[in-house]
């Protein structure tokens, strides 16, 4: 439990999630500009000088000796290594970005798992979910690695200066140092602006939702003008929003060019006189102004990193709400204990918008029973489901857990709910399954699998237990990736298990043979099963829902 009271994301530990993969991503990264940067410097100075010694050779008497082949074969690798590293930046930059969000999702998943009675499954909160986790991935590629290049580039570049003239050094770097640090100018308010659109843009997907359901009813009592204008609004808002953040950041890069302008200038008013003095040569001068406008390149990614932080850090906040950060802050509850014994009396719900629900269910379940519910699509059998889980749906009627109301209980280790929408991560199947039950051993893992009708299938492959299902189980049929689940509900080994179409896939051999299964591990629970499919059990009870 002394996981819970950590916060679930820290954004300082992303990086830790793919070190190994922001390492090369980083170094690659640096490669890249830094060719960039001296292929400009290196060019500049070679024209330069080649043309020099061109004119010195019309004007002399006798021969001048100038080695075009290296140079040349520098500026050609330089060319080369700029083109591939930036191709192999981004290969590398985007294959951690991916491991890290598969990573978070599957962390997350076992936080909330544990946290909460169920995985949230309403609209909003998996939305939140799946955009709040992509968002976190601007925090490693557009805050840290432009930051440590920028760093680097400008670092190495002050010491060439250094090296060059301790003059050329003072005079630039006033302007340099404005250069890099003039886009924490745009913490405080670049934060809070995208902090504004992560709220307001959630807002807005749910009122467009919301508007395309409800669209017959506007249509019918003609209020759809009204809600098409109300929503033109919302969209001229979030547009507005965003065009704050661009301003702001193009203030902040137009503050970094005329801090290079002066540094630029500077660099031309000391140097002239070291011109003179034949202190410094006009090519490798022309090569230092170079380097200085190629760094801006590097520069220019920072004026908008703040409103990357911000977005970041806003999307961090919302997944540790949702993920229960706190969970010592919420009053304790006890933990029921069997036997087990559930009662609804009168219950009715309804996600707001839909048209059908459970209504007026009456029932009384003992422990070692199983109850079927049975109707059409769309009569409310999954929201009855959710309401059980304890998904905080509009509702009337009491629902009882041995005797006591369930907000009486806490019912985080009692209650498991196999949901329609199903998660499967990019992980082996012994990972995904061990979501579940981190502890679980290897022989648990077959043993369960044997029980959803999957431990023949899984032998059967190569790799057994690492195998790899895919994301959502793209990699498996539809039945295969439900079973996976299944099992991983089962390893958390919960006395009351909620299952909405656990069958869906299945034929009639395998579907009662996983029945037989779930009857047995829960003989000392209770089993709840909304299916289409027809099911045979000791101590059966069907209850109708949504049949008129």
């Amino acid at each position: 439990m002394a996981e819970q009271h950590q916060p679930a994301v820290r954004l300082r530990s992303l990086l830790n999630s793919r070190l190994g993969g922001w390492w090369v991503a980083g170094v690659l990264g640096f490669i890249t500009l830094f060719s960039a940067i001296a292929l400009l410097a290196v060019s500049g100075w070679f024209i330069s000088a080649a043309a020099l010694a061109g004119l010195a050779l019309a004007s002399a008497s006798v021969g001048h000796g100038f080695d075009i082949f290296r140079p040349a074969a520098v500026i050609r690798l330089l060319a080369l290594t700029r083109t591939v590293g930036r191709y192999t930046e981004r290969l590398a930059s985007h294959h951690a970005a991916l491991g890290l969000l598969r990573d978070l999702r599957s962390r997350l998943f076992r936080r909330i798992t544990q946290a909460r009675r169920l995985p949230l499954r309403t609209p909003g909160a998996m939305h939140r979910l799946v955009a709040d986790i992509d968002l976190l991935d601007q925090f490693p590629l557009r805050v840290v690695l432009p930051w440590a290049w920028a760093s680097l580039l400008l670092g190495l570049l002050l010491l060439w200066l250094a090296l060059l003239s301790p003059g050329l050094l003072l005079v630039t770097l006033p302007g340099l140092l404005l250069a890099w640090l003039s886009p924490w100018l745009g913490y405080w308010q670049g934060g809070r602006l995208a902090r504004e659109e992560v709220a307001h843009a959630e807002q807005r997907r749910e009122f467009l939702l919301d508007s395309l359901e409800l669209l017959t009813p506007l249509l019918i009592w003609q209020r759809w003008g009204e809600r098409s204008a109300a929503f033109a609004g919302q969209d001229r808002a979030h547009l507005q929003r965003q065009d704050r953040q661009q301003r702001l950041s193009s203030r902040i890069a137009l503050l970094q060019q005329w801090a290079l302008a002066a540094s630029l200038l500077a660099l031309l008013w000391q140097g002239w006189p070291l011109i003179s003095e034949a202190a410094v040569s006009v090519p490798l001068l022309l090569a230092v102004l170079l380097t200085l406008l190629g760094l801006s390149e590097a520069l220019l990614p920072l004026a908008g990193s703040f409103v990357a932080l911000g977005l970041s850090q806003a999307a961090r906040d919302r997944l540790n709400s949702l993920a229960g950060e706190a969970p010592q802050q919420e009053p304790s509850r006890p933990r029921p204990e069997g036997p087990w014994r559930l009662q609804l009396h009168a219950v009715t719900a309804r996600w707001p918008g839909a048209l059908n629900g459970p209504d007026n269910i009456h029932l009384q379940l003992e422990q070692g029973e199983t109850l079927l519910l049975q109707g059409p699509s769309g009569g409310g059998k999954s929201t009855l489901l959710q309401l059980l889980a304890g998904e905080q749906l509009p509702s009337s009627g009491e629902c009882r857990l041995n005797g006591q109301p369930l907000l009486h209980w806490d019912v985080r280790q009692v209650i498991g709910y196999l949901p329609q929408d199903i998660d499967i991560f990019n992980l082996s199947l012994a990972a995904n399954l061990r979501l579940g039950n981190p502890q679980a051993s290897d022989e648990q893992l077959w043993q369960t699998l044997t029980d959803v009708a999957l431990a023949d299938w899984a032998r059967a492959h190569p790799q057994q237990l690492q195998l790899q299902p895919g994301e959502l189980g793209s990699a498996v049929s539809g039945g295969q990736a439900r079973r996976i689940a299944l099992a991983r509900l089962l390893l958390a080994e919960r006395p009351v298990l909620l299952l909405d179409e656990p069958f869906a896939g299945l034929d009639a051999t395998t579907r009662e043979q996983v029945m037989a299964a779930l009857v047995r591990r829960q003989a000392q629970g209770l089993l709840v099963i909304a299916s289409h499919q027809p099911i045979m059990a000791d101590r059966l009870r069907v209850l109708p829902v949504g049949d008129g």
